[in-house]
């Protein structure tokens, strides 16, 4: 090692974890703890390939994180090679009869002999070639008008459902009574006839002998007279197959109070 250029402290060359005084001449006996604790102390007692190595070791740290946010400000891309934005596949739209009559429902969603949908309260089912949703569901004691004695009470609670259904047929098909019932546990309630002549008088649409064309979304509303505990029996909707067939599908109604 070339001897210090001048007198001061440098690193003792016996023991670096130590200062030693250097008189300009030779090594003196005084020693002292290197100035500069920690990080600063430490760097300064590493050899010089080291010190030349860590600015350039930070520097590439700083570039890879430069790029890095500059990647994820350019949207990215997911593993099949879309965006990040265009990977979501965003939810359809419903639209009115004419826009919805052409609508594919899900496969899982469709009734079969070896099929029976069961879906919530924002899902559809298609029996028969019908496609049906559920818009609204609510609970009254009363429909119509009570003054003038047009309006029906209930002997229970009325649930009263506000549906759609789209006619996928290829001919125009007539709803009944039959098609849409209520089912909680093991009890079945078809649509009450009184519900329906109160919401008629209170000029309400309802389904029973609606004639529905191909290609045709039709709206109407369906009553139910329940107890009121039923509704705590997390209650559905059956939709049937028109004619005899036994296929069928369920909408979960939404938690409703009686």
């Amino acid at each position: 090692m070339n001897p210090p250029a001048g007198p001061g402290w440098y690193p003792d060359p016996r023991k670096p974890t130590q200062d030693r005084y250097w008189d300009g001449e030779q090594w003196t006996s005084q020693t002292r703890k290197p100035q500069g604790s920690g990080l600063t102390g430490a760097i300064r007692r590493l050899p010089t390939w080291a010190k030349i190595l860590i600015p350039i070791v930070a520097l590439l740290v700083v570039v890879g994180a430069i790029t890095s946010d500059e990647e994820s400000d350019s949207g990215g891309s997911s593993p099949g090679g879309e965006s990040a934005a265009s990977a979501q596949q965003s939810e359809p739209e419903e639209g009115g009869s004419d826009s919805e009559s052409n609508v594919e429902g899900n496969p899982a969603e469709n009734a079969s002999d070896d099929n029976t949908p069961s879906v919530g309260p924002n899902g559809s089912v298609e029996v028969d070639t019908l496609r049906w949703r559920l818009r609204n569901a609510s609970t009254t004691r009363t429909i119509g008008d009570q003054r003038y004695g047009l309006g029906e009470e209930a002997n229970g609670v009325f649930v009263v459902t506000e549906l759609s259904v789209i006619n996928n047929k290829s001919e125009s098909v007539t709803l009944t009574s039959d098609t849409v019932s209520l089912v909680a546990s093991d009890s079945t309630y078809e649509a009450d006839t009184n519900a329906e002549s109160g919401l008629i008088g209170a000029g309400e649409k309802t389904f029973f002998f609606e004639d529905i064309g191909p290609g045709i979304t039709a709206a109407g509303k369906v009553a139910f007279d329940i107890a009121p505990s039923v509704l705590r029996k997390n209650p559905q909707l059956r939709f049937n197959e028109l004619g005899f067939g036994d296929t069928h599908g369920y909408i979960a109604l939404p938690r409703l109070q009686g």
